[in-house]
């Protein structure tokens, strides 16, 4: 008989399907880094996510995510570099068109299937057209790029639970006397069902979704990424990809017939995404200058946060997302481009851009509140 909290949840246990999920995630993590590392990647910080977030309960919804996030970077990432070079010259046209395409990937993340797809697209279109910039004669390797990254981190998060999902499923989801346990499984079920990332979504049904509200809700992050890409083209900012993946993230929510319910669901979300980075920041600030350079200490202290914050995703919606935001966090912190170094101005560059997309993303939903607000005591009038 599974003991259960006055919440419906499992109480804090080390050998519960729970902690087995959380495990997962650390052996995907871990296996992903030291193969980005074999392979001298450039980015081993976006393998280590994408194997994190594309981790869930069992192998086929792992595949399925890993799939999906594969189509929407090969696609995300061919558009860029057909798009970046010709766009590159002129600041204003860049700026809308990175606008547009916010606009256009948000909505049909929010009305269209394959949520996820959509979002990772535009995510790596918008990182490819910014990387156009700085980066011409160089683009295309860029492009493929992150191509290998995400396909790297899929590979061995799907080998990862093609493991442990059978193991899993005969060890753990089953009661001393031989029977399924239903609600351990459901227990395992929910550990490690990302919600978001640098993307993981809750998306409702596309039939009840008002496109009118979705629309509206994606132009919120059309003008603010639209706004911070002309800030970033001014004064060549680094932490302008981070911002753009922030904006992206905390918009994808569910949505109703009410404006209102959905912008404070983001509002939550990017209090919850600044928390967990603060966090992630501040335990960086303490422990990179005792382990910094060392290996072997890096990837003990990598897996440590990222077991915590998978095992607190399965302690429910109230402290889920910001498990999530602080493990991905805590990957940006410790996982450095090359090698274990302890690069502290690239982790205030990753950190940083977390904040300034709460920041400008935050100014903006208030000035478009107030518009609309405005507007429909006028039509009453």
């Amino acid at each position: 008989m599974v003991t259960l909290d006055a919440h419906g949840r499992r109480p804090f246990s080390l050998r519960g399907p729970r902690a087995a999920r959380a495990t997962q995630a650390v052996v995907s993590v871990a296996v992903s880094v030291l193969v980005a590392h074999a392979l001298g990647l450039a980015d081993t910080w976006w393998v280590a996510i994408t194997a994190f977030t594309v981790t869930q309960a069992n192998l086929a919804s792992s595949s399925r995510r890993a799939l999906l996030r594969i189509a929407g970077t090969l696609a995300g990432a061919a558009l860029g570099a057909l798009l970046g070079p010709w766009l590159a010259g002129h600041p204003a046209l860049w700026a809308t068109a990175l606008a547009v395409a916010t606009w256009a990937g948000l909505w049909a993340a929010l009305t269209q299937r394959q949520s996820y797809a959509w979002v990772l697209g535009t995510v790596t279109f918008l990182m490819v057209t910014l990387a156009a910039v700085h980066q011409h004669d160089t683009l295309n390797a860029f492009a493929l790029a992150r191509i290998v990254d995400v396909a790297v981190g899929c590979g061995v998060c799907t080998m990862v639970a093609a493991i442990c999902d059978p193991v899993f499923r005969v060890v753990l989801f089953r009661s001393p006397r031989g029977k399924h346990d239903p609600a351990s499984a459901a227990s395992g079920a929910a550990g490690l069902t990302s919600s978001a990332s640098a993307a993981s979504t809750v998306v409702p049904d596309a039939i009840a979704v008002e496109r009118r509200i979705a629309a509206l809700h994606a132009l919120d992050g059309a003008i603010c990424v639209g706004l911070l890409a002309l800030v970033s083209h001014a004064m060549d900012w680094r932490v302008f990809p981070q911002a753009m993946v922030t904006t992206l993230a905390v918009l994808v929510v569910p949505l109703g017939a009410d404006r209102f319910a959905a912008r404070a669901a983001v509002f939550d979300r990017m209090t919850q995404r600044l928390a967990g980075c603060l966090l992630a920041g501040g335990l960086a600030a303490a422990l990179l200058p005792l382990v910094g350079g060392v290996p072997v200490m890096c990837q003990l202290v990598l897996c440590v946060g990222v077991w915590a914050g998978a095992y607190g995703q399965g302690g429910g919606p109230r402290f889920g997302y910001l498990s999530t935001q602080f493990v991905v966090a805590f990957i940006m912190v410790f996982v450095q481009d090359r090698g274990w170094t302890a690069d502290y101005l690239r982790v205030a560059e990753r950190l940083g851009g977390v904040a300034a997309g709460v920041a400008g993303l935050y100014a903006v939903c208030w000035i478009t509140r107030y518009v609309q607000i405005r507007w429909r005591v006028r039509a009453r009038q």
